[in-house]
């Protein structure tokens, strides 16, 4: 525990899945509670595999989809595969779930509705359980399971709908709302005093200067400000939202160095991430964390493309530069 929060980290799948075991045997090290894996098939290596890998490599961190979604994963796929991590782990998977972004973009599908992700929900945790389940009129249940798997779900969410059916049918929620106190404090107004552990995903980059901790983290920002809309905004900032929207390259969603990361103004990386030099990232993280409502802070770094830092750099500068003022 940090500050009584928890802290989490994003892992991409553009490394080995064994390259990300290792990643996550460290983040455990450190004290990091939870790794959430990218499910982006096209982008990124299977999610699920990846999973399995990091949870036999690890003894006490926790193992995330971050996030999957319902279209391209059927629900008695997802039920079957989560149950078999939590039987594999000792009950240390959970999963992440929204309507969906590179995963369905780059194969030219539609995002899922938020009635579809509820009704998700509902089939995989009916099939975890041990229930018997309808599909289209085919009852079907988990025949395998020899006990009910109690696996997490948690709902990443931007809106105001989706946060608050998130607080209302999950364990969970992953705000993508950044560092922005006002921000935050709408998101978790739109919660409406639900019971849920509240995530921040927030990107993350320690640098020499703060142009250079800018520089570097400006694609993930990109990246959340996808599912932020414009009319949240004003000005520079509003005129920038607008043009991701046409502008974004959804092929390079991991990569540093894309043309659309040119976009965001430094205004937006400063509201959205914990980016600066080691004193700047320290005060912003454990700002962070010590907002009242927020139990978790998952660090999203930018590991792909030119000028971006392994992830075991990244990870051995919060432990020796970061964790010590926190």
């Amino acid at each position: 525990m940090f500050r009584g929060k928890r802290l989490g980290l994003a892992l991409w799948g553009t490394e080995p899945a064994a390259a990300l075991a290792r990643h996550a045997a460290l983040a455990e090290s450190i004290g990091f509670d939870s790794v959430w894996v990218i499910d982006s098939q096209l982008l990124c290596r299977e999610v699920t595999v990846t999973l399995a890998a990091i949870l036999m490599a690890t003894q006490r961190i926790r193992a995330a989809t971050g996030v999957t979604q319902p279209v391209t994963r059927h629900a008695s796929v997802m039920a079957s595969a989560m149950a078999t991590l939590s039987e594999l782990s000792g009950g240390r998977a959970i999963m992440g779930i929204g309507t969906g972004f590179s995963s369905l973009r780059t194969i030219g599908l539609p995002q899922a509705k938020i009635a579809d992700v509820e009704a998700y929900v509902g089939a995989v945790r009916g099939l975890m359980r041990g229930d018997t389940v309808s599909f289209g009129g085919t009852e079907a249940a988990l025949s395998w399971l020899n006990a009910p798997a109690s696996v997490p779900v948690v709902i990443a969410g931007t809106g105001p709908r989706m946060i608050r059916t998130a607080g209302r049918i999950a364990d969970g929620v992953i705000l993508h709302h950044g560092v922005s106190p006002e921000l935050i404090a709408r998101a978790l107004g739109w919660l409406e005093g639900a019971a849920v552990e509240v995530s921040c995903w927030t990107p993350y980059s320690l640098g020499a200067d703060a142009t250079e901790a800018r520089h570097r983290i400006r694609g993930r920002v990109a990246g959340a400000l996808m599912n932020a809309q414009p009319e949240w905004f004003s000005g520079v900032e509003r005129a920038a939202v607008e043009r991701l929207r046409t502008g974004y390259d959804v092929g390079h969603h991991a990569a540093s160095a894309a043309d659309h990361a040119a976009i965001v103004p430094d205004s937006l990386v400063d509201r959205y991430a914990i980016a600066g030099t080691v004193t700047e990232a320290r005060d912003q993280l454990r700002r962070l964390l010590d907002t009242p409502g927020v139990d978790r802070v998952i660090l999203n770094p930018q590991i792909v493309g030119p000028g971006a830092k392994p992830l075991e750099t990244v990870l051995r500068e919060f432990e020796q530069e970061i964790l010590p003022g926190l």
